[in-house]
């Protein structure tokens, strides 16, 4: 059930949370706050190796209490509000159910919520065998397991003094929580069954089950306030994702690509599903792309109804802020604005007003503070985005900057600067536009022009069908506004230019 917001809480840690079923009688005399009784989620799932998770119940009732049914788990309440579930090994054949039954009066009124717990038999997967990362790649209607005590690959942070500020480890974790799951189409019923139940976390691990649909997730831990700690992206693809070599305008293998954008279902163009996830440059955690359908009429414009904001969050708890409202805080000094970002994963940070630059990290205009390196070219850091022994690409990936005062370099053209064939092998490396999108002609890659994500003027999706913007991981120095390349192109042009980090664009990752 999805979350209520601004609810009245007895306790902070239980700011948003789903809704259970309520009966509310109102003095019509005096206004009293409707009672409330509300839970993180309404269904827990444990692997066979059992374990602990903790359900927040919010309410202002003056009493509430549980009834276990199930012999085969303990429940608990504990001094800040949370239920306390625990559920012991179970080597058995047979898979187990249960629920506990929750009920809060306030003088004659009652409400009641039920969350249902139940054990699989099948052992989880470890998606650490090969290391850790802020994205996780699996498959539908299976139980995972990873380490939530290790922030992204536990690697370098780039050159943002991060780690001797806040640390390498996880602690303080108190449970884990599914912020949000979304579909590529956003298909509301659809969107719920992409992370079957709650994430489980136990002694320093989470465990979480995926539903029966493809989609992409977010599960955080957080400690007994409701501070997200650290977050990680679930990308629920049953495909295989292949990877082949990349080749650079220089005709140099530059490295292993995937064969698809990060987060996205295939690569087919002008389907829908494949639309990636976007990020702002340097940042770990994903924001969904725009659930329109691609349209060819688009004509390289920024078309409203092509660009319909994909605001689902599934059974998760969180809530998408794309408002022009939310900002990086005035921080010069690094790291900044990171911890903000990671308490809060799914707001778009704009850049402080009156800092000069586009740039969510920090509001410094000085080179040595903004060089932030928090993706690098060289070495996977602990805000990349990919995949365990993936990468963000790097420097002259899809074009070549050699010169530190130039910042746009032309890699494709509009139609009638191509053949029949829609190909200028001679001038650029990029074919031209066909089904909304360009392919590299040196690996027959199709690349969709899934737009962009910026809020302004009440609109968080841009350019959809229009517009392809991809990121690499490669800064551009002495440059007070515009940072990081990417590639931009549509019907008329494309380029290898600097642009402004606060932009979200899609990526494609190479391999490590």
């Amino acid at each position: 059930m999805n979350a209520k917001k601004n609810l009245y809480i007895l306790f902070a840690a239980a700011a948003v949370f789903a809704a259970c079923t309520e009966t509310t009688e109102i003095d019509p005399e005096e206004y009293v706050y409707p009672m409330y009784l509300d839970v993180s989620g309404d269904k827990v799932v444990f692997d066979r190796e059992g374990g602990k998770t903790a359900v927040a119940v919010a309410t202002n009732a003056d009493d509430w209490n549980f009834a276990v049914s199930g012999d085969w788990f303990t429940a608990e309440s504990d001094e800040n509000g949370f239920l306390v579930i625990s559920a012991p090994s179970n080597y058995s054949p047979d898979s187990r159910t249960g629920s506990v039954d929750i009920t809060a009066t306030r003088g004659e009124e009652v409400l009641s919520c039920s969350v249902s717990v139940a054990q699989r038999t099948d052992r989880s997967v470890n998606l650490n065998t090969e290391g850790t990362a802020n994205c996780y790649l699996v498959k539908t209607g299976t139980t995972y397991t990873f380490d939530a005590t290790v922030k992204g690959n536990g690697g370098s942070d780039g050159r943002s003094h991060y780690i001797e500020t806040c640390g390498l480890e996880i602690t303080g974790i108190a449970y884990a929580d599914l912020l949000w799951e979304a579909r590529t189409d956003g298909d509301k019923s659809m969107s719920k069954e992409i992370i079957d139940g709650l994430p489980v976390y136990n002694d320093g691990y989470v465990t979480f089950t995926t539903g029966r649909m493809e989609g992409n997730a977010l599960i955080a831990v957080k400690d007994y306030e409701g501070k997200v700690l650290w977050s990680w992206h679930i990308w629920v693809c049953d495909d295989e994702i292949e990877v082949h070599d990349h080749i650079n305008p220089r005709d140099e293998v530059t490295g292993q690509i995937m064969d698809r954008n990060l987060g996205a279902m295939n690569n087919t163009p002008m389907d829908v599903g494949n639309k990636g996830m976007f990020y702002q440059w340097g940042r770990k955690d994903p924001f969904m792309p725009s659930k329109s359908p691609y349209y060819t009429d688009a004509d390289s414009g920024n078309v409203p109804e092509y660009n319909q904001t994909n605001l689902e969050v599934g059974d998760g708890s969180g809530e998408w802020l794309f408002s022009e409202d939310y900002k990086a805080q005035l921080l010069s000094t690094p790291p900044a604005n990171i911890p903000y970002s990671v308490e809060n994963p799914m707001m778009f940070l704009r850049p402080y007003s009156g800092s000069g630059g586009q740039h969510w990290y920090v509001a410094s205009m000085s080179d040595e503070a903004r060089m932030s390196s928090l993706w690098s070219g060289d070495e996977k850091t602990i805000f990349d985005p990919c995949p365990v022994g993936y990468k963000v690409p790097g420097e002259n990936f899809y074009g070549i900057a050699s010169e530190l005062d130039v910042n746009s370099y032309p890699t494709g053209g509009a139609a009638e600067d191509y053949d029949e064939n829609g190909e200028n092998h001679e001038e650029y490396p990029w074919n031209a536009v066909k089904d909304c999108g360009r392919v590299w002609w040196r690996t027959g890659d199709y690349y969709p022009m899934a737009g962009n994500l910026y809020p302004v003027g009440g609109s968080a999706h841009n350019y959809s069908s229009g517009t392809g913007y991809y990121w690499v991981a490669h800064e551009m120095e002495g440059s007070t506004v515009a940072r990081s390349f990417s590639v931009r192109f549509n019907e008329n042009f494309a380029s290898y230019y600097a642009s402004g980090e606060d932009f979200c664009y899609q990526l494609r990752c190479v391999k490590e």
